[in-house]
């Protein structure tokens, strides 16, 4: 993955710096997820990026107990997190700060932060959610 290629390279460039950038039509002001270069709701091409809270809801959950590719630098087990992004609802996927190991409730409010994720020898920006 380069970060500078793709209709979604604003995302992954902010969060590199620590921000969570999310693209919203300049037209119509729908949120556009996946990111795209034109609105498809007005045809806009004018797509602006605007810094979110990182505060969402959990949309859905799994807890991986086994190992697949790309997750050798995961502890186990972990949870993976959908979850709806506060006043805008696009959904994206994180990872839960699950040390108590208690089972997330759908609806449940969370806050996040930028961590990493070690893919092979590079380290993938990665959104860690938290509880409360």
């Amino acid at each position: 993955m380069d970060a500078n290629d793709g209709a979604d390279a604003p995302y992954w460039n902010g969060l590199a710096e620590g921000r969570l950038m999310l693209p919203r039509c300049g037209g119509c002001g729908d949120w556009l997820w996946p990111a795209v270069s034109r609105c498809g709701a007005c045809g806009s091409e004018t797509v602006e990026w605007i810094e979110r809270p990182m505060r969402a809801t959990i949309f859905s959950w799994t807890r991986t107990w086994h190992r697949f590719g790309f997750t050798e630098s995961l502890d186990l087990p972990f949870v993976s997190i959908v979850a709806t992004v506060d006043d805008c609802g696009i959904r994206l996927l994180g990872r839960l700060d699950d040390l108590e190991r208690i089972d997330p409730v759908i609806g449940e409010a969370i806050a996040g932060r930028i961590g990493a994720t070690r893919v092979g020898t590079r380290d993938i920006p990665t959104i860690i959610w938290s509880r409360g």
